[in-house]
């Protein structure tokens, strides 16, 4: 997000992919000299019902099925917004570069938040506040990206968007854990992205549909955005507390 808008623009598209394949393939290199196939310390071993059974017992139950809808927003919403990052700000005057470094302080922000906000849950042993927390804190950053003009409160809004939308994902996938246990955690998780690369590409598709046709602006796709974020604070509010708060 960081080094493409410079890349391109002086090496090109082509080139850019190429030494993206290079990375990852070097990457894919690193991982196959380094990682064991079985840890010197498992994490133990935990009983599990069978994956359709899990997944019967999981989809029965309500908070998972509250969880279910929020990721399918805010995945969504995340994934939309760094699709369509460069339209969002060019109508107000951003170049292909500050929208680059718009979607860095997005990712910058979720790493922050994901490290430090998941930490704080597990100290806590709770899950619902912070989950909450973070549907209510990303409102400001999204409407700040919606309106900015000023090209420090963009970066700040892109910031905490990305702080406090990101910080919910560890939580989140930790939530459904707890609460669908004994299904396997995989297949909770699997779901839980799933909903999210679904509605990434609705979203995606409807912001276009949504833009003004003249100017190309995305007030009211983000605006709509907006709408969906607040019902999901108001879900939010209805989940009950993770059982390990109360062991």
């Amino acid at each position: 997000m960081l080094i493409t808008p410079f890349l391109a623009l002086r090496i090109g598209i082509g080139r850019t992919l190429v030494a993206y394949g290079i990375a990852a393939a070097a990457a894919a290199v690193f991982f196959l000299l380094v990682a064991r196939e079985h840890p010197p310390t498992p994490a133990g071993r935990d009983e599990r019902v069978l994956m359709f059974v899990g997944l019967k017992s999981m989809l029965r139950r309500r908070d998972f099925i509250f969880l279910l809808l929020m990721f399918f927003v805010g995945l969504g919403m995340f994934n939309s917004v760094s699709t369509w990052i460069e339209d969002i700000v060019r109508p107000r005057g951003f170049s292909i570069s500050q929208a680059g470094m718009l979607g860095g302080m997005m990712l910058i922000g979720g790493i922050v938040g994901a490290i430090i906000v998941p930490l704080i849950s597990d100290r806590s042993r709770r899950r619902k506040p912070f989950i909450l927390m973070a549907m209510i804190g990303l409102i400001p950053g999204l409407l700040g990206m919606t309106y900015a003009t000023s090209y420090g409160l963009l970066l700040l809004s892109g910031f905490i968007f990305g702080f406090f939308l990101l910080s919910a994902g560890p939580i989140g996938f930790q939530y459904a854990a707890e609460i669908t246990h004994p299904a396997p955690e995989g297949t909770s998780n699997s779901l839980l992205l799933v909903m999210g690369q679904i509605s990434g590409i609705v979203f995606i598709v409807l912001m276009d549909a949504l833009k003004v046709p003249s100017t190309g602006a995305m007030t009211t796709p983000l605006l709509a955005l907006a709408v969906l974020a607040v019902a999901s604070v108001i879900l939010a509010a209805m989940l009950r507390e993770s059982p390990v708060h109360s062991r």
